[in-house]
Formats: structure tokens, C-alpha cells, sequence
């Protein structure tokens, strides 16, 4: 077993010397340790978890929409309200093309027929729990090695991260809000990972301090049972190389389906869309 911990710590920080080239922008070391901001969690209080787990169900809804119906979302964007998102900050949130708007399950038929009439197909539905500290990953898309990420950081200027091989993940947290029961803080915010199937604690210690936050494209908002969130791009840039191309652009055409038109199936350039549903909180 020593052996072994040993040959695994070796591989990865071989993988941690690898893919840094050279890049004309500012570039953030993937080691380096980014915080979510002001609207990160606190952490938790030891005594207060002794006493009881809160946990928040989480259904997560997929869809691909073509990419040139973005533009169709209109509607959908004017039925939902913004003024529940937090964000550290609106311009640099704006910047990476991720949008976020609030709802509620009233409107999920409408919701629905909306993202239907723009021609958006489901792409696959996942549960989520998150709870007493513990985070859930929604995996985006996969980061190929020596691979590198333009994103617009809080301050407004243009950075670059180089990373490997591994995953692309929306992590989810919760946050207790005072004074109130069966409402939650749902923190959201992109995450490069790696993918650890390893229970050794150092070496998911290690694959964790390798972690990448984007910061700038955290986000925020207080959901009880029956709220709904849609997350979705701002507008389509057709590129994966910056954080919001990589997050919502298909990296292949999608085959889409016109039912009314009863056209061939095309395939064609997509973007993904996500809506979050609280399904459940208990606390």
C-alpha cells in the first residue's frame, strides 16, 4: 500500500508540471487558491453541525437550444425576475456570458412551451443533495490536456488559466438564512476539477488544491421548495476557449428534431441551458 501511495503522489505531480506553456495574457496558476468572493459560504460551525444536517434536493434540467434561436430566450428572460441573483460582480458575470434568472414552479408549463417554441430539446435530468457543507458537482463538459481558459475576471480585465485534463463543473453549496426555515442560500459557481474516484485522503487533497474557482462567474440566490432557476448563455460567441464558450456551447453539432415542420432532423450548433429546481429543504 506504501508503494502504491507513493508510484499515485508521484503521477500527480508529474500531471501538476505539465501544460503551463506560455500565454501574451496574464495567466492564473492553477494552484493558486481563488475565492468565490463576498458571497462565498462562511465555514461551518462545528457545533452547529453536531446538531442537526440541512440538505437541499436539487432536480437539474438539461437542454440544448440551437444556436441561433438565443436570441428567442427573450420572452423567457422578461417572465423571469434578476433581482434575487447576487453576484460578485454584474459586469464580469455579464462578461463571461452567463445569465440567471428566478421563477417560480407555477410557471414551469410556460417555462416549457417558451423554451419549446424556441426550439430547445431536453438533454437529460439529474438529482442533486447538497447539504452540511457538503458540495454537489453538476459536471459541465470535459477539459482536454494542456488546455486553456480566457475568462473575465471581478476586476474587469482578461485573464487566462492553463490546466489539464479533467472536468468543467457547476458546484453547488447552501447557506443557512437567518431567521427563516425552508428557505435556503444556493451558492453556484464554475469549478475546474479533477476527476477523483480515490479515497486516499492526501492524494484528494492534492487533486483539490489543483482546483480552479471562477470567481467572477459565481452567483446567488435564496430558493425555498417549488423555486425555479434558469441559467443560460447571454448571447453565442460560437468559440470553447473562453469560460462561458466552454460552459454553455456544445463542443459538437446537436441533432434537433422539428416535430411542427416534420423536417429531416439537421444538425446544428447548440447551446446548453440548465434549470434548477428546489425540490425539497430540510433543515
Amino acid at each position: 500500500m506504501r508503494v502504491f501511495r507513493t508510484i499515485a503522489m508521484m503521477f500527480l505531480s508529474g500531471l501538476a508540471l505539465g501544460g503551463c506553456g506560455p500565454s501574451s495574457e496574464p495567466v492564473v496558476p492553477i494552484w493558486e487558491q481563488v475565492t468565490v468572493g463576498e458571497i462565498a459560504p462562511k465555514s461551518p460551525d462545528p457545533s452547529r453541525q453536531a446538531r442537526f444536517l440541512a440538505t437541499v434536493n436539487l432536480d437539474v434540467y438539461a437542454l440544448d437550444l440551437p444556436a441561433e434561436n438565443i436570441d428567442k430566450l427573450d420572452d423567457l428572460w422578461q417572465m423571469l425576475s434578476a433581482k434575487p441573483i447576487q453576484t460578485n460582480s454584474y459586469n464580469a458575470f455579464a462578461g463571461n456570458s452567463f445569465r440567471a434568472r428566478i421563477g417560480h414552479i407555477a410557471m414551469w408549463e410556460e417555462v416549457r412551451r417558451l423554451l419549446a417554441t424556441a426550439g430547445a430539446q431536453d438533454a437529460g435530468t439529474i438529482s442533486l443533495v447538497i447539504g452540511n457543507d457538503e458540495p454537489a458537482d453538476l459536471p459541465v463538459a470535459n477539459v482536454a490536456p494542456d488546455s486553456t481558459v480566457w475568462f473575465v475576471g471581478t476586476n474587469l480585465a482578461r485573464h487566462t488559466v492553463q490546466v489539464g485534463r479533467g472536468l468543467l463543473v457547476l458546484r453547488l453549496r447552501e447557506q443557512s438564512v437567518p431567521g427563516a426555515r425552508g428557505v435556503r442560500k444556493i451558492i453556484a459557481y464554475p469549478v475546474y476539477t479533477l476527476p477523483m474516484t480515490t479515497g486516499i485522503p492526501e492524494l484528494r487533497a492534492q487533486g483539490a488544491r489543483r482546483e480552479f474557482y471562477f470567481a467572477s462567474a459565481a452567483f446567488a440566490a435564496q430558493m425555498a421548495p417549488g423555486d425555479l432557476l434558469v441559467l443560460a448563455p447571454d448571447s453565442y460567441s460560437g468559440e470553447t476557449l473562453s469560460l462561458g464558450g466552454r460552459f454553455f456551447n456544445r463542443p459538437e453539432p446537436v441533432l434537433f428534431f422539428d416535430v411542427e415542420t416534420k423536417k429531416p432532423p439537421q444538425r446544428r450548433p447548440a447551446v446548453r441551458i440548465f434549470i434548477l429546481v428546489c425540490t425539497r429543504i430540510n433543515d
